[in-house]
């Protein structure tokens, strides 16, 4: 895991609270004019590389962050997936520059944790892979999260929110707390990308209660970041 220059260990948030997904593209030659204020934050290099705060990152890379955030182009056109914790009413926290495009892809509020001031939870970015045709059946998972498609399509059925054919760069939000069966493509495995928030005691392990009493495989997940916050 990496954590980013400058970053305040203690930086603390008022409750409840929203999170919130960000894409942000850089052009070849664009770079912010203003860094963006302190928040518990994780990124992650889609596409191309970037300095962020001045540290070079490269495609498949992420980081936590919770100093300002400041981006400058390292010579290619980037993308960056951003995950925020921030107040259910406060604007979107967007970056203003040249050759640059910010945009708030998602934001829901957290209501399936109580997070009282003072409490610590675990942020976390990982992937998780599918085989081609394979059903997620019946599961839960112990904190809530908005994912990202990052290869093939997926389908996802819950009460809350249920989406169909998804592509490459499209969210969808899980509770955490509502049963959930999905599926990808049968010709192609699906990637996707959780930005979750979860109890300190599942750091370094993989989510999921499976219903069914089946249990995937465990190579199909990757850890990107486990950091434990303070609210």
């Amino acid at each position: 895991m990496r954590i980013c220059p400058g970053g305040n260990p203690g930086y603390t948030f008022a409750m409840p609270f929203a999170l919130n997904f960000y894409r942000d593209q850089i052009g070849a030659d664009g770079a912010t004019t203003s860094a963006l204020r302190p928040a518990h934050r994780l990124l992650y290099v889609r596409h191309g590389r970037v300095a962020i705060n001045d540290s070079i990152m490269s495609a498949d890379e992420a980081i936590y962050c919770d100093a300002p955030v400041a981006l400058k182009s390292a010579g290619e056109w980037s993308e960056i997936w951003r995950w925020e914790l921030a107040l259910p009413n406060a604007p979107p926290l967007l970056h203003d520059g040249t050759g640059l495009l910010s945009q708030l892809r998602m934001s829901r509020v957290i209501t399936s944790l109580a997070m009282p001031e003072g409490t610590r939870w675990l942020f976390r970015l990982d992937r998780i892979v599918t085989a081609a045709g394979r059903i997620a059946d019946r599961h839960q998972h112990p904190g809530p999260g908005i994912r990202c498609l990052l290869e093939g399509t997926f389908n996802v059925q819950q009460d809350v929110e249920s989406a169909r054919d998804l592509t490459p760069g499209d969210t969808w939000w899980e509770t955490g707390s509502d049963t959930v069966i999905a599926w990808g493509s049968p010709q192609m495995a699906a990637k996707f990308l959780r930005g979750m928030v979860l109890p300190v005691d599942w750091e370094g392990r993989v989510t999921g209660t499976w219903l069914s009493g089946r249990e995937p495989p465990s190579g199909n997940w990757k850890l990107y970041v486990d950091r434990v916050i303070a609210v």
